[in-house]
């Protein structure tokens, strides 16, 4: 089986067993981010952010940059302040109004916004073209990166996580639907994708970063609520803090994953020619 089909049926399993088990359980998919926004947005003139100040290092005054899935602006707004112009994608309407808003309040004003999934916006090439943790549940994978590639005058970033983000939360789908979490491919599969359709990128890793854990009991009941598709008062709710009490560990910052490994993070990008 080639790479690209290995990652089109991780990503279609993924996506199947989500809409599956949401029928099941009456979930409307809706604006997933509506939700979870909010815990998105970052101060874009922040000096203690290592991927920042790294994509930093790719841009100057001069540069255009299009950023694919840019989300609330985590990447977008921070390099906006040494960019030309940024022009983001991004097809979530909370995302955008979060984007938006975080802009007017730092002055950013050289920022537009496209509210259209990658693989139908028309926007123009620019100097560099910047996709950063989207590429997990894109399932046509060669579509995606043959865009971004056309669209790249000079540069292709794609910061990318060898395991997925979402993946830490496995073990309490297991509690709360009982069977194991189909998980997403990452930076290892990614690079056996890009080497299929020909590009031989650089891969630089970034320091282990920690786990990210919860502020708080309640805000961790309302994540794993969302990651896990659980409506509260509900039997599934019942097992997923049954599982919060087994799987969560009490921290003086508040809750963590028990075991949970650094996260590994990789910077994947290349020249197109």
């Amino acid at each position: 089986m080639s790479a690209i089909e290995a990652w089109r049926q991780r990503v279609a399993r993924h996506r199947e067993q989500s809409r599956q088990t949401r029928a099941s359980l009456g979930v409307n998919e809706g604006d997933f981010w509506e939700t979870v926004s909010p815990f998105f947005k970052a101060d874009p003139h922040r000096m203690d952010d290592a991927e920042v100040n790294r994509l930093l290092q790719e841009v100057n005054p001069s540069t255009t940059l299009l950023d694919v899935g840019g989300g609330a602006g985590r990447f977008a707004l921070p390099l906006a302040l040494r960019c030309r112009h940024v022009t983001v994608v991004e097809p979530a309407p909370s995302m955008g109004k979060s984007l938006r808003q975080i802009a007017a309040e730092a002055g950013i004003e050289n920022v537009s916004v496209v509210a259209k999934r990658w693989q139908e916006a028309g926007v123009e090439s620019a100097d560099v073209a910047l996709s950063a943790h989207v590429i997990y549940t894109v399932e046509d994978i060669r579509a995606f990166v043959a865009k971004l590639v056309e669209h790249a005058r000079h540069k292709v970033l794609m910061p990318t996580f060898m395991r997925p983000p979402m993946a830490r939360y496995a073990p309490f789908w297991r509690w709360v639907h009982g069977e194991e979490r189909e998980e997403l491919p990452g930076a290892a599969e990614f690079m056996q994708v890009l080497w299929e359709m020909g590009i031989y990128p650089d891969l630089e890793m970034f320091e282990p970063l920690p786990f990210r854990g919860f502020k708080d009991w309640r805000g961790a009941l309302e994540i794993l609520r969302e990651r896990t598709f659980v409506t509260p008062d509900t039997e599934q709710d019942a097992r997923l803090q049954k599982g919060m009490r087994e799987l969560l560990v009490e921290t003086p910052d508040g809750y963590s994953l028990k075991g949970i490994e650094p996260g590994r993070l990789a910077l994947i990008s290349w020249r197109p020619e």
